[in-house]
């Protein structure tokens, strides 16, 4: 059984679905129902359960709070390619408030000329906020695109800029 666990966020409310051993399989914003379709198929038929309280709230809240590092606390695991889990081990060592653009990432997760294909793979990370595709940006320093829209994308942003 899965359960979800929902935060609200100055950001608006962000679910995260785990599995039995407390690994989150799919997070984001918006609402739980969108949320659940990016989990991994293997997991979509699975019930999922609403919880009240859970220790990972008060990450979440935390790193809202300007404390960096409280999100690392939370045990992740998405499945992909060997390309998509270099991308997201790339994009997961983006510091806190730092930005890179699509061209950095690529060369950081060992693929220069793939830039274009790292942008899809930042689509296709289904970690909101854990793997932290909102620092990555279009070229022009421009925010870009983000699966739960551009203004959540700028705000994630300009709160990390200002430690908050």
């Amino acid at each position: 059984m899965l359960r979800s666990i929902t935060t609200d966020t100055p950001v608006g409310a962000f679910y995260m679905i785990v599995d039995e051993r407390d690994v989150v399989r799919a997070s984001g914003f918006g609402v739980l129902e969108a949320v659940a379709d990016h989990l991994p198929a293997a997991l979509r038929e699975e019930m999922v359960e609403t919880v009240a309280q859970h220790p990972y709230q008060r990450a979440v809240t935390a790193y809202f709070k300007g404390q960096q590092a409280a999100l690392d606390a939370i045990a992740r695991e998405q499945d992909g390619s060997d390309f998509q889990k270099a991308v997201w081990a790339a994009i997961s060592r983006i510091p806190y408030g730092v930005t890179k653009t699509y061209a950095e990432l690529a060369h950081d997760a060992g693929y220069p000329n793939a830039f274009r294909a790292v942008g899809t793979t930042c689509g296709r990370n289904r970690l909101a906020l854990l793997v932290p595709c909102h620092r990555v940006v279009r070229g022009d320093g421009l925010p870009g695109k983000y699966l739960y829209g551009e203004t959540i994308k700028r705000l994630l942003l300009r709160d990390e800029r200002l430690g908050r």
